[in-house]
């Protein structure tokens, strides 16, 4: 039964960015730089009012002041999470990098959705985070999406970020699953 609902829920996130993320899954080097993640730690301490707070993603195109289009879409990546072995001490996944070929510098982030799992169950005290060049934001849960990257770069990285509350070993460790976001942008 915990099977079939694991199979379900993945089968509906992969719908949900297969059907958001119409854009080709190709890296974007076409002479423009991501913005790099910056570490947890700049952040701790700062940006912790900022609620997660659930809600639906919404694209569309429509005429910005001016006359000119503006473009809209969005990309989704998947990341490893990272195996935890010490209580108060933060762990990152590896960088998940933009795709998609309208994605560019002057792209501005407008909701971003995440996903994140490990292969045994989170011990109490886990705080998660998802983190791009500006700032991380705490996450509510294992799932959900947030406004609060709204206006950044379109063009930038991110990184999950976990601490769980405490000092010393933690056994046993926590070992990494999956993590993913799909990003909208204009």
């Amino acid at each position: 039964m915990m099977k079939l609902a694991c199979r379900e829920s993945r089968l509906r996130w992969l719908l949900v960015c297969g059907a958001a993320g119409l854009l080709a899954a190709t890296n974007v080097f076409a002479g423009e730089q991501s913005a790099a993640a910056i570490d947890l730690n700049t952040y701790m301490g700062r940006d912790q009012s900022l609620p997660a707070r659930p809600g639906a993603i919404r694209l569309d195109s429509r005429v910005a002041a001016g006359g000119q289009a503006r473009v809209a879409g969005s990309w989704s990546a998947s990341t490893s999470t990272p195996a935890m072995f010490h209580r108060g001490v933060s762990y990152q996944s590896p960088q998940i990098n933009p795709v998609g070929s309208g994605v560019s510098s002057g792209s501005r982030t407008r909701r971003v959705g995440w996903r994140y799992g490990f292969l045994t169950a989170p011990p109490a005290g886990i705080h998660a985070y998802l983190c791009n060049y500006a700032r991380c934001v705490g996450l509510s849960g294992a799932s959900g999406s947030t406004g609060a990257f709204d206006g950044d770069n379109g063009l930038s990285n991110f990184v999950f970020a976990f601490v769980i509350d405490g000092r010393g070993p933690l056994t046993p460790a926590l070992q990494g699953a999956a993590g993913q976001i799909l990003v909208s942008y204009e």
